[in-house]
């Protein structure tokens, strides 16, 4: 029998997985439930070494002798401390220990507590990776206690071997051991390109048996022309689309803008192109309701990741597999490895595309934000620069399309206000050709002073959309939620940037009307002899009001469409299904 103790249950059931079966165990009260776990299962060899000064130099010993990893428990407190010089042996001889600590609860240190001591972190400077796990509660509690788990163990032997440290607070009845079965973990394997050929090509096999295949190519910098042609061989063999949006900065053959299906679909509607299997590459995407789509069909699919440092980013709450290798390796490799006369049929491609083509989000739209970057998408320049600042600015542009060659940039990274304008100055200077930067008030007038950084290129063109607050929270709040919204939460104010700019040497113009974007827009494309500034004065609120309304139009025809095809499909689908199907998500980008 198991403890009843989620965080002990899941550690066993990994340890299982990675197969480390060699125990140190030295004792005491708090790591009892974990002990009493481990000696009444067969798979473990256990060995008793009271003093926990000694027990990790005989892990260390035992590790030697038989060339494999081996776990040391020990109760909380000095104990803990006592481990600490050999883990720096373990450290300096790169011995894959394991070092398994209890703990008290987390909420009582410095509390006067027995034997509560602080234990995070504490080998630190001597381990590959320390891990702290949850109180296991719920349902997330589980997925991260499970991803921190597999975080430590796949250390042990990650660009060398070397110690780790897994420190587990222990809050519940410890007492108890009814558990008879371990629950279904899941171990997240990292592959990379100097394991055995027959590994990759048992990969290959695998792969060549999904349908779905969705590609999701998020934030890039750096596509070369040789990348690009491994992607479009990858995409002519298997059954995939590439997933992108502007910051991917990859325009070819298999990829689809599938933003604005992500934020106008309806969360029901997503399970008919729900992938069996999503493989991601590149940092954060913009998409605030692909993730939650993907999340909520997360039993349908498995998640690959390629990662050039092998990192663990499992944003589908499902990753099984991380291929620690350059996207332009993996592509390559697995279209080299395709089974004979592979091809792609298209069908899962034309199923995002046509659902696409239903969309519809620039015709007559008003004098607004959305018209405003519509207006710009048309006129910037291949080769340019474009830096879109975070939420609003970001947002608009995703739904209209760029030359081909336009390098986009964008700190969504962290998401942070501060350095929208500063990171924009930065690339500008480093190219010749136009630089555009799209920014909102707040975060231009966080970061206004980038604006008089000496040496600022012609080149550069700003476009503030100043409508007077933070229209983001008008977006997924609005006054009808929170009347006094503008006051705080949107910051509202009368702010003009003509006087600062000016007096800076900016060739300053503004808008209120489309007339006047019109006139203005097409000069920035123009060569200068002075940096442009453009700002154009629109309403925080109407211009939420008008993305929402984009938004659930959208919804509204989408869902007709569909549901005119269910009713031919009604001899399949049961009420329950058609129902779901008619379900959407709120306007809230954030739900």
């Amino acid at each position: 029998m198991y403890s009843t103790i989620k965080s002990i249950q899941l550690l066993t059931a990994l340890l299982k997985k990675y197969n480390i079966n060699k125990l140190v165990l030295s004792p005491g009260g708090s790591d009892i439930p974990i002990i009493h776990s481990l000696e009444n299962d067969d798979f473990f060899e256990c060995h008793s070494v009271v003093d926990e000064r000694s027990a990790v130099y005989y892990g260390i010993g035992l590790a030697q002798q038989t060339k494999s990893p081996v776990a040391c428990i020990c109760t909380s407190g000095t104990a803990v401390s006592n481990y600490l010089p050999g883990m720096t042996e373990a450290f300096y001889q790169d011995v894959p220990i394991v070092a398994i600590t209890a703990d008290k609860d987390p909420y009582r240190l410095n509390q006067l507590m027995l034997q509560k001591t602080q234990q995070v972190n504490i080998f630190e400077s001597v381990t590959k990776k320390s891990v702290n796990l949850p109180v296991v509660r719920g349902g997330n509690d589980r997925w991260y206690c499970e991803r921190l788990i597999n975080e430590a163990l796949s250390e042990l032997d990650h660009h060398g071997t070397g110690p780790v440290h897994i420190n587990i607070p222990i809050v519940e009845n410890s007492a108890v051991y009814d558990c008879e079965n371990l629950p279904q973990v899941r171990k997240i394997n990292r592959i990379s390109p100097d394991m055995p050929s027959e590994k990759w090509r048992e990969y290959a096999e695998r792969l060549s048996k999904y349908k779905k295949i969705l590609v999701i190519a998020g934030q890039n910098n750096c596509f070369s022309e040789d990348d690009r042609a491994c992607v479009e061989k990858f995409f002519e063999k298997y059954n995939c689309l590439i997933s992108v949006e502007h910051m991917s900065n990859l325009k070819c053959k298999g990829c689809l803008m599938t933003y604005p299906l992500s934020e106008c679909s309806m969360q029901g509607m997503f399970g008919e192109l729900c992938p069996d299997l999503i493989i991601s590459f590149g940092n954060n995407i913009a998409s605030y309701k692909l993730k939650p789509m993907i999340k909520a069909h997360k039993e349908k699919f498995v998640h690959w990741q390629i990662d050039t440092a092998g990192r663990i980013r499992d944003f589908s709450d499902k990753l099984t597999d991380v291929f620690e290798c350059t996207p332009q390796y993996f592509f390559n490799c697995f279209a080299e490895n395709a089974p004979q006369n592979s091809k792609n049929d298209m069908t899962y491609y034309n199923m995002w595309n046509d659902d696409i083509k239903m969309l519809d989000y620039s015709s007559n739209l008003p004098f607004s934000n959305m018209y405003v970057a519509k207006k710009l998408a048309e006129i910037i320049p291949d080769r340019s620069v474009l830096h879109l600042a975070i939420l609003s600015s970001t947002r608009t542009m995703q739904f209209f399309d760029l030359k081909p060659n336009v390098k986009v940039y964008s700190n969504i990274g962290a998401l942070g206000i501060d350095g929208c304008m500063s990171s924009f100055f930065g690339q500008a200077s480093a190219t010749d050709e136009l630089a555009f930067c799209v920014v909102g008030d707040l975060s231009f007038f966080y970061d206004m002073n980038s604006a008089g950084i000496r040496g600022i290129k012609n080149n550069a063109r700003i476009i503030l959309l100043n409508n007077g607050g933070g229209s983001e929270f008008h977006f997924f709040m609005g006054k009808e939620k929170i009347p006094t919204i503008n006051q705080y939460i949107c910051a509202e104010h009368h702010k003009g940037a003509k006087g600062w700019i000016e007096s800076l040497g900016y060739d300053y113009y503004s808008a209120t009307t489309k007339e006047e974007v019109d006139n203005i827009i097409p000069t920035l494309a123009e060569e200068s002899d002075r940096p442009i500034f453009v700002e154009i004065f629109t309403d925080m609120e109407e211009d939420a009001k008008l993305i929402n309304r984009l938004f659930h139009d959208n919804r509204m025809k989408f869902g007709g469409m569909k549901l005119k095809m269910m009713e031919k499909a009604k001899s399949i689908l049961s009420p329950s299904q058609i129902q779901n199907c008619l379900l959407y998500t709120s306007p809230s980008p954030r739900d």
